[in-house]
Order: C-alpha cells, then sequence, then structure tokens
C-alpha cells in the first residue's frame, strides 16, 4: 500500500475570497484589483475573477474610480452573526448604561482586532457618546481590546496594561481610541471554562472623568452576561 499523502483542508479560491474581504474590510476607500493582486500575492487576472464573483454575490462593489470596496450584500449576514448571545446581553446593556450614564457595548474578539457588536447609547445631551456597531480597533488599544486580552491566559509578551485588567477585573483607558473619551471594560468569561477564554468584553465609554464605582458595574455587567452565555 502506498505511503499517504497528506491532502490540504483549506480551499484556495475560498481562502482567497475570504482574504478579499480582510483586506476591503481594513481599507475605508476600498482598493483596486491589482492592490488585491500584489496584497494576496496572486496575478491581476486571478484578483479580477475574485473581485467579479464576490461582486456577483453583493459582497463587493466597484466605486466609479475603480476601487473595489465591501458591498451591501454582506448586511443580512452580518445581522445573524452572534445573534442569539448579543440578544440576550441587551437588557444587562440597558441597564449598566442606566446606572452609569454613559454608552455601554459589547466587543468581540475578531482575530487580532476587537469589532463593536452591540451597543446601547447613554449619557446627556453633548456629553452623550456613539459608538457605531462594526467599529474595528487592534486588541492591544482601547480598554475593551484589554480587557479581552486579560482574561485569556497569562502570556510572556502580556502588555503591562492587559497584566494590569487581569490582576484588578476591568481595564482603564483615557483618550486611547477617542480624543477626551475614558474607556473601562471587564471581559465575559464563560462561566465552568477550565481557563480563562475570553473573546468578548463589556464596555462603557464617557467624556468625562467617572466614579471609582463604575467599574464594579461594568464587571457585574460581564458576570451577569457570562452566566446566560
Amino acid at each position: 500500500m502506498g505511503a499517504l499523502r497528506m491532502v490540504s483542508t483549506t480551499l484556495q479560491t475560498l481562502d482567497r475570497g475570504l482574504a478579499v474581504l480582510a483586506a476591503l474590510s481594513e481599507a475605508s476607500s476600498g482598493l483596486k484589483p491589482a492592490d488585491l493582486a500584489q496584497r494576496l500575492d496572486v496575478h491581476k487576472a486571478i484578483a479580477y475573477r475574485l473581485v467579479s464573483t464576490l461582486e456577483a454575490h453583493g459582497l463587493v462593489r466597484r466605486l466609479p474610480d475603480g476601487n473595489v470596496v465591501l458591498g451591501a450584500g454582506l448586511i443580512p449576514l452580518a445581522a445573524k452573526v452572534e445573534t442569539h448571545r448579543l440578544a440576550s446581553a441587551k437588557q444587562h446593556l440597558a441597564t449598566l448604561s442606566e446606572a452609569t450614564r454613559t454608552t455601554s457595548c459589547i466587543v468581540l474578539a475578531d482575530g487580532p482586532n476587537a469589532v463593536v457588536a452591540a451597543v446601547q447609547e447613554g449619557g446627556d445631551g453633548f456629553l452623550r457618546v456613539s459608538y457605531r456597531l462594526g467599529v474595528r480597533h487592534p486588541l492591544t488599544r482601547g480598554a475593551s481590546g484589554l480587557a479581552i486580552l486579560s482574561g485569556r491566559p497569562e502570556a510572556n509578551d502580556d502588555l503591562p496594561a492587559v497584566k494590569l485588567a487581569r490582576k484588578q477585573g476591568y481595564a482603564l483607558t483615557r483618550g486611547e481610541l477617542q480624543h477626551g473619551a475614558v474607556g473601562i471594560a471587564a471581559p465575559i468569561i464563560p462561566e465552568g471554562a477550565e481557563s480563562p477564554a475570553s473573546d468578548a468584553a463589556v464596555s462603557i465609554v464617557a467624556l468625562h472623568e467617572l466614579p471609582e464605582t463604575t467599574a464594579q458595574y461594568v464587571m457585574d455587567c460581564a458576570k451577569a452576561i457570562a452566566k446566560i452565555w
């Protein structure tokens, strides 16, 4: 019997198509097919075929200047992502925003980034902070990203801010993602997990300093959501 050959479990074309979507998600003004070809290290003809296929499904669209951007076809797909988990947490976010008079949100980890997945606006008048769904930022910046990292097993390259957040149970940042904004976040760690494995965090943001007791509200909300997840 001949030696068994290892067969890749990934589909190259699908992998490339997903890479196109990932690249476009990081380029607000879009990319030309030639730019995508360079990023994916493929021939321009392959990049054009990938764009055409994704365009046929409404996942990307071409602008008059030739740039390619994400398409509206992604919206109904994204609306179904984490629907059950996020819906079950909605009331807890509302309670948190009311108690702290701030905007609260749930942020999910997506590879090296944090993505805003649910928002409950709060605050007073011109001091109210708005958060857009789908906003992305590195896990290493902002209270929510640091909180997610603090809810994971310790690593040799943990940032000091991550170590501090792990010690106190929450992360606090000032002006990292928005000038003048104060953010407090706590990791959502599933109950019964044998080891910390956070992929989400509860976060609040305000344009003013917050009372010392505010962090406890955030941690309590994270724990309450963890019980129903």
